[in-house]
């Protein structure tokens, strides 16, 4: 009698280019990419840029609705998945397990933040999709493994199950075309619509800087949006992201295609990783734009690293995300090994900083997200207070901008970005947003052009398939 097949199904694939999976998965339910796009992970720190991870067609999606009974969900089929693939590609953390993302107005499930900013896009405040085959590709070693479940069956139909899967998958991945997209691209500019222009903007640190001259808060993260009208958006999607991780590669990127929605995110920041009951965040706070020349871009570094300003703000932040960790972690654990230190990217440079904890026994990744959600740098100190405000000054809901987008491994072990350089495609448009922490110290005209340097890896993705946008003297939409 042949030995029953062990679960997870494991296979290896050789790929031309990461992102070909993408591609091939396109036309299914649900396509995701978890995308290291960084092409040199010395920029993020090593090994912060190693995997990718991609799949579609789930066999569960979660849409808004009953979080818990979600996340109560998840804990029961985690409860019986197996875990045998590390025996055969040791070290892949993730091999199968939720993916999704977690908008910022999630958090309205866990503080009471009031609700003043219009909700324009009504899409749903988190997405959670199970999936039974998952690929993985090491931009170290640059191979690739597919592993497949057979959930949500068991026992012996689930080994058929996986079987079928895996093969459907790898046989619909070695077809698909290795052409670049091509999209016709209009010849004139593309109108866009801000929520802020530079005088309101203006009008709107100013009054960030009342508060905290009230001492209702430190610092507070304001953000604009932007929207282009297009029939065509979502269609463009997969384009869109393979523009966007051309021009802005980051670590922790992705695309998650939703049917009446999709997100790509050329994120540099990472909110929460959970591997083997460690926990590391890494806050970003500090930007300026790279320089044009090597001189150029030397002399703004040392700037930066030297700016009080925003090295207060960095440790600030730190200090939020320490106290978030200590609701979840051990006594004793919490410990910030680097910070502030400088991380170049195609069209900025932050500071960044590490914060790590050891997750108490009797909580998961679940209660980890909810302890620290939304992230301390994308929203101030103190937090909810900032939340408070940021509400009263943003006239749209920021949706999936500042939420997190990322995966929950059936061995609990998890990792989110921090929905950064991020767009959303809708059947009607593309939206995006920029912002940064406005202090008692912020000049409102540097912040405003702040947010154009952030935005210019979205705005320069998007010219190339859409048409050339520009950034700069918004109309304020009403929105």
């Amino acid at each position: 009698m042949a030995p029953r097949a062990r679960l997870p199904l494991v296979h290896s694939l050789e790929l031309s280019r990461p992102l070909l999976p993408l591609r091939a998965l396109a036309g299914l339910p649900h396509p995701f990419m978890l995308h290291s796009a960084l092409p040199d992970a010395r920029l993020a720190g090593p090994g912060r840029a190693r995997w990718s991870f991609f799949g579609a067609d789930p066999f569960a999606v979660f849409r808004g609705g009953d979080h818990l009974a979600a996340i109560e969900t998840w804990r029961r089929v985690a409860g019986r998945a197996p875990h045998t693939a590390g025996q055969v590609a040791p070290g892949v953390p993730f091999t199968g397990g939720a993916v999704g993302y977690w908008s910022y107005d999630y958090a309205r499930r866990l503080e009471p933040v009031p609700a003043r900013a219009t909700d324009d896009l009504g899409l749903p405040d988190f997405v959670m999709a199970f999936y039974d085959v998952v690929g993985a590709y090491d931009h170290g070693t640059r191979q690739t493994w597919l592993f497949s479940s057979g959930l949500p069956l068991e026992g012996e139909a689930a080994v058929v199950r996986a079987g079928e899967r895996l093969a459907q998958v790898r046989t619909r991945i070695l077809a698909a075309g290795r052409a670049p997209l091509v999209v016709e691209r209009p010849a004139g500019p593309v109108a866009v619509q801000g929520t802020f222009d530079e005088t309101s903007w203006r009008a709107a640190v100013l009054q960030v800087q009342e508060h905290i001259r009230r001492g209702d808060i430190y610092q507070a993260n304001l953000a604009q949006r932007w929207r282009v009208d297009r029939a065509d958006a979502l269609a463009l999607a997969p384009a869109l992201y393979e523009s966007l991780v051309q021009v802005s590669p980051a670590p922790f990127a992705a695309y998650l295609g939703l049917e009446d929605h999709a997100l790509l995110s050329a994120s540099p920041e990472r909110f929460l990783e959970l591997r083997g009951g460690r926990v590391e965040t890494r806050p970003i706070k500090g930007t300026r734009p790279r320089g044009a020349t090597p001189a150029e871009d030397a002399a703004l570094a040392t700037e930066l690293e030297a700016s009080a300003k925003d090295r207060a703000e960095n440790i600030m932040i730190v200090d939020v995300l320490r106290n978030d960790l200590g609701r979840v972690c051990e006594s004793g654990t919490i410990e910030a090994p680097a910070l502030c230190e400088l991380e170049r990217f195609p069209q900025v440079m932050h500071l960044t900083s590490t914060v790590t904890g050891r997750l108490r026994p009797d909580v998961d990744a679940f209660d980890l997200l909810h302890a620290c959600f939304p992230g301390g740098s994308i929203t101030g100190a103190p937090k909810l207070r900032a939340m408070e405000i940021i509400e009263e000054l943003e006239p749209v809901r920021r949706h999936a901008y500042t939420g997190a987008i990322g995966w929950v491994g059936w061995d609990g072990d998890a990792d989110w970005n921090i929905a950064i350089r991020t767009a959303t495609a809708t059947p009607s448009g593309l939206v995006f947003h920029a912002g940064g922490g406005i202090t008692a110290d912020s000049d409102p005209d540097a912040e405003y052009r702040e947010t154009l340097d952030k935005a210019e890896g979205l705005r320069r993705a998007m010219s190339a398939v859409l048409g050339e946008i520009r950034l700069g003297n918004g109309v304020p939409s009403g929105a």
